[in-house]
C-alpha cells in the first residue's frame, strides 16, 4: 500500500524552495562520507511528492569531469567499468514539511535500476520515480 500523495504528481524542487538545500544535503551525505569532497553531484532531477524527494544526479569531480575513485572503496568497481556516474537517493521529511529530512535509500554508481523496488519497500507513490523508474 502506498501513501496517498498530497499533490497530483511529483514536482521539481526549485532553487527557491526552502526544502531544496536541507533535502539535498541529506541526499548526498552518504556519497560525501564515502569519498569526501572529491566527487560532487550534478542534479539531473530533484522531485518532490508529499513528504518524499527523489534525487537523480550525475557524479562529477569538482572540475566537472568524470570522478576519480582511486583510493576509495569504489576504486576497483570503477577500474573494472562496474560503476556508473549515476547517483540516486530517496529522502523523506517525517513531518511532511521542510525539515528533519531522513535518507531512506541511496545508490552510488548503480549499473542497474537499483531504485526499482524503493516505492514498494517504503510505501512511496511510484509516480515519484517517473520514467527513471525503469
Amino acid at each position: 500500500m502506498t501513501t496517498p500523495p498530497t499533490e497530483s504528481g511529483p514536482r521539481p524542487l526549485g532553487l527557491d524552495s526552502p526544502a531544496r538545500v536541507p533535502a539535498l544535503r541529506t541526499a548526498v551525505a552518504p556519497l560525501e562520507q564515502a569519498v569526501g569532497d572529491r566527487v560532487e553531484v550534478a542534479v539531473d532531477r530533484l522531485d518532490r511528492l508529499g513528504q518524499w524527494i527523489v534525487l537523480f544526479g550525475t557524479m562529477r569531480d569538482p572540475d566537472g569531469g568524470r570522478p576519480d575513485f582511486a583510493g576509495t572503496a569504489f576504486e576497483r568497481q570503477a577500474a573494472n567499468g562496474q560503476l556508473s556516474d549515476l547517483y540516486v537517493a530517496l529522502v523523506k521529511a517525517p513531518d511532511g514539511q521542510n525539515s528533519g529530512w531522513e535518507l531512506r535509500e541511496c545508490a552510488i554508481g548503480p549499473t542497474d535500476v537499483a531504485w526499482a523496488n524503493w516505492a514498494a519497500e517504503h510505501s512511496v507513490p511510484p509516480e515519484l520515480f517517473g520514467s527513471s523508474a525503469g
